[in-house]
C-alpha cells in the first residue's frame, strides 16, 4: 500500500478527523440521532478504509474490495454522501498543489441514486455530483468535469449488455474524469444485486424465432442462424438431460458456445419496430409493446448465453440455458462496499482474497426495545404459495394484526410483489398509519422510518438451483458436471442451500431494518421500541434465519406469535368496497398490456355493486383514481356495447 503520508502530499485526501467531526455534525443536527463513541470509531474506520482503497488505486496495486459492514442506521449512506462532498471540497482548496480524487458510487435505485447526487451536491454547497443512469444520461463533459459520479447497478448492466470485447471502453467511460482515473468506488448496499444473471427458455426462444419476419431473417442471417443453432442446442441438452434424470449439466465453458458469439444489438432494436399485435390479428399498441418488451428481453438473455458459458437446467419443468457475470468488474478503482448484511451474505466468502471484511467496531447498536414475534409454519412462505393461498391468509393475518395492535401503531408491511394489491388500503386498516413495500423494492429505503411495527409476510426465495450456482460461477469460475452434480466448497456440503439460507437472512434483516429502529436514540445505540412479525418455514431453515437475526441485532427480545396462516376461523376480507389504492398497487405491479375489469373484480374480490361503481369512477375521467392509473400509465378502454361489450385497463409499456 501507498505511504500515507506520502499520500497526503501528492493528493487532495479528506482528513478523517474532518471526515468524523462533520458527520458527526449531520448526524446531530440534520437527522437528530444521538452519537457515541462506538460510532465515531466506526466512521474513523470508514474514513480510513475509503483512505486504504484511494492509496491502493494511486499505487497502481490490484486492487482488493473492502466490506464495510457497520449495522442498520450507522450511517454508512449518509457517510458515503459526507465523505464525496468533502472530497470535491478538497479537490478545490487544494487544486494547482496537489492531485484531485475522483469517486464512483454505485446505487441499486435510480431514485437512490438522484436523491445521492442531490444530498452530496447541497453538503458541498455547489455541483460537484452527477447521475448516469437510464433516466438521465451525463454528458461526456458531466463525466469528465464531476467529482463524483453516481450510477446505479442497472446502468451498468445496460451499459455492458453487448460483447465482451467492447465492455472495457464502456467501463472507462465511467471511471475516468479530468483528474485520470477515479481512485474510490463505494457500492452502496449489497453487491449480489451487481450479479447479472441470464436466462433463456426454450419455449420463449422458439417464440422470439418464430415472430422474426423473412426481411429481417435475410437482413441478419448470422444473428438468425446462431438463435436456430441455440435453440438446437437447448432441445439436445433437454434431450441428454431428461436421460439421466433432469439434473442440471454443462453446455459450453467460459469460451462461449462453439458457434462463437454474436452481437444481436441490429436484430434488437428491429425486432422492437415490429407490428406483434397484427400478427396475433389485433390492432393494440399496448399489447404490441408488451409482446416487443418480452422479445427483446429473451434475446438479451440469448445474446448473453452465446458470449459466455452456459448450463441447462430445468425451471419447473420447462429446459433452460442458464449464465452469469460480475457486473461490477472486480478491477473496480478503489473498491469499498457499504453492506449491513455482509456477515450473513456468503458472497464475500466466494471472493476469498480479492475481499476482506473490515472489522466492525462492536456496541454500535442495541435493540433491547424490540421485540421479534416468530410465527413457525410448516405450509409454503415462498411467493407460490403465498399467491395460491393470499385470499384466505391475508384477511387472518389482518384480523390477527388487529386484535394485538393499538390503533396509534404505524405499520409496515413488506410482502411478495404479486400479493402486494391482498393488502388493504390504509383508510381500511385500524392503524393511525400503514404501508407497504415488495421485496426487491425494500434494501437501503428510508420511506418507513417513522413507523414502531415491521410485518413480513411471505420469503423471498430464490430458485434453488441457478441463483446459487450462478453466484457461484460469477465469482469462483466455471465448475464442471461433477460440481452441478454435488455442490461442495471448502467443506461446505449442500453449498446451494446454505447460500439460499444466508440469503434470506440478509434479506429479512434489511426488510426489518426499515422501521424506526435505524434511529439512534442514545449512547448505548438504542432505538425506539418496535415490534416485529415475521412467519418463518419450520425445522433447520428458520431456525438459521432467527440465529442470524440474533446476531445483527444485539439485544433482540423474541417471543412466540401463535398465529397459523392456514388455520383457524375463516377471517372477513377487508378492502371489498371500491378499491382506490390496491386497484393502484395492483395495476403498477403488473407487466404492461390489457387486463379486463371482470378479471380485476375477481382478484380484489370486488362486489357487483363494488365493480359498477368501479367502472363508473373509471369512465370519468378527471375522478381521483382514474387520474392516479394515468399518471402510472394506465388508461380504461371499452369495447363493443351490451353483453358483447368489453371494459379493460390498459398500462403502456
Amino acid at each position: 500500500m501507498t505511504d500515507l503520508i506520502g499520500l497526503h502530499e501528492e493528493y487532495a485526501l479528506v482528513s478523517p478527523q474532518t471526515f468524523v467531526d462533520r458527520l458527526s455534525h449531520e448526524w446531530t443536527t440534520s437527522y437528530h440521532n444521538v452519537p457515541s463513541a462506538s460510532l465515531r470509531k466506526l466512521w474513523a474506520t470508514m474514513a480510513n478504509t475509503y483512505q486504504g482503497a484511494i492509496a491502493d488505486t494511486a499505487a497502481g496495486v490490484t486492487p482488493r474490495w473492502r466490506i464495510l459492514w457497520p449495522p442498520t442506521g450507522a450511517g454508512k449512506t449518509l457517510g458515503a454522501k459526507v465523505y464525496a462532498a468533502l472530497q470535491a471540497q478538497q479537490n478545490t482548496a487544494a487544486a494547482g498543489h496537489k492531485k484531485p480524487v475522483g469517486i464512483l458510487i454505485v446505487t441499486r435505485l435510480i431514485a437512490q441514486a438522484d436523491e445521492m447526487v442531490a444530498a452530496i451536491n447541497s453538503l458541498a454547497g455547489r455541483q460537484v455530483a452527477v447521475a448516469d443512469h437510464t433516466d438521465h444520461r451525463a454528458t461526456n463533459e458531466q463525466l469528465s468535469e464531476s467529482d463524483v459520479l453516481v450510477i446505479t447497478h442497472q446502468a451498468y448492466v445496460n451499459a455492458t449488455q453487448t460483447l465482451t470485447s467492447t465492455r472495457a471502453r464502456k467501463w472507462e467511460r465511467l471511471t475516468h474524469w479530468r483528474g485520470g482515473q477515479r481512485l474510490l468506488t463505494i457500492v452502496d448496499e449489497a453487491l449480489c444485486n451487481v450479479i447479472e444473471e441470464s436466462q433463456v427458455k426454450v419455449d420463449s426462444l422458439g417464440q422470439a424465432i418464430g415472430f422474426i419476419p423473412l426481411d429481417l431473417r435475410a437482413k441478419h442471417a448470422a444473428e438468425v442462424e446462431a438463435l436456430d443453432k441455440l435453440y438446437v442446442d437447448l432441445g439436445h441438452h433437454a434431450g441428454v438431460s431428461a436421460g439421466f434424470g433432469g439434473g442440471a449439466c454443462m453446455a459450453w465453458g467460459p469460451e462461449g458456445t462453439p458457434h462463437g458469439p454474436v452481437s444481436l444489438r441490429a436484430l434488437r432494436d428491429a425486432m422492437l419496430k415490429l407490428p406483434y399485435d397484427n400478427y396475433i390479428g389485433k390492432n393494440d399498441a399496448a399489447e404490441r409493446n408488451r409482446i416487443a418488451v418480452q422479445i427483446d428481453k429473451t434475446l438479451a438473455a440469448a445474446e448473453a448465453v452465446l458470449d459466455q458459458y452456459a448450463y441447462f437446467a430445468l425451471k419447473g419443468k420447462e429446459p433452460t440455458l442458464n449464465s452469469s457475470a460480475l457486473v461490477v468488474p472486480l478491477d473496480a478503482p478503489g473498491p469499498v462496499v457499504l453492506d449491513a448484511t455482509a456477515r450473513e451474505d456468503f458472497i464475500y466468502k466466494l471472493m476469498e482474497d480479492r475481499a476482506i471484511i473490515i472489522p466492525t467496531p462492536s456496541g454500535v447498536r442495541d435493540y433491547s426495545s424490540v421485540t421479534l414475534h416468530i410465527a413457525w409454519t410448516h405450509s409454503g412462505i415462498g411467493k407460490g404459495t403465498m399467491v395460491e393461498r393470499a385470499k384466505t391468509r391475508f384477511p387472518r393475518l389482518i384480523q390477527d394484526l388487529t386484535q394485538r395492535l393499538g390503533p396509534e401503531r404505524k405499520v409496515f408491511f413488506c410482502v411478495h410483489k404479486a400479493v402486494e394489491h391482498e393488502l388493504p388500503d390504509a383508510s381500511e386498516l385500524p392503524f393511525v398509519k400503514s404501508t407497504k413495500a415488495h421485496w426487491g423494492a425494500v434494501d437501503g429505503s428510508n420511506d418507513y422510518a417513522d413507523c414502531d411495527v415491521a410485518v413480513v409476510f411471505g420469503l423471498p426465495f430464490r430458485d434453488a438451483t441457478t441463483w446459487p450456482t450462478n453466484v457461484f460461477f460469477a465469482l469462483q469460475g466455471v465448475q464442471g458436471d461433477d460440481w452441478l452434480d454435488n455442490p461442495t466448497w471448502k467443506g461446505q456440503l449442500n453449498l446451494r442451500e446454505h447460500m439460499v439460507r444466508r440469503q434470506l437472512a440478509a434479506s429479512v434483516i434489511q426488510a426489518i431494518n426499515r422501521i424506526c429502529i435505524r434511529r439512534v436514540t442514545d449512547e448505548r445505540g438504542g432505538c425506539p421500541a418496535a415490534d416485529i412479525f415475521i412467519v418463518l418455514p419450520s425445522g433447520d431453515r428458520g431456525n438459521d434465519i432467527l440465529s442470524s437475526i440474533r446476531r445483527e441485532m444485539p439485544g433482540i427480545n423474541v417471543a412466540d406469535w401463535p398465529f397459523d396462516p392456514d388455520a383457524g376461523p375463516k377471517a372477513r376480507r377487508r378492502g371489498a368496497g371500491t378499491p382506490h389504492g390496491r386497484l393502484l398497487t395492483f395495476m403498477e405491479n403488473r407487466a404492461p398490456g390489457r387486463i379486463s375489469l371482470q378479471v380485476i373484480s375477481r382478484e380484489l374480490g370486488l362486489t357487483p355493486n363494488a365493480k359498477k361503481e368501479l367502472q363508473k369512477n373509471l369512465r370519468n375521467e378527471n375522478h381521483p383514481t382514474a387520474l392516479a392509473l394515468k399518471a402510472i400509465g394506465v388508461t380504461y378502454a371499452v369495447s363493443g356495447k351490451g353483453r358483447g361489450g368489453k371494459s379493460e385497463l390498459v398500462k403502456a409499456a
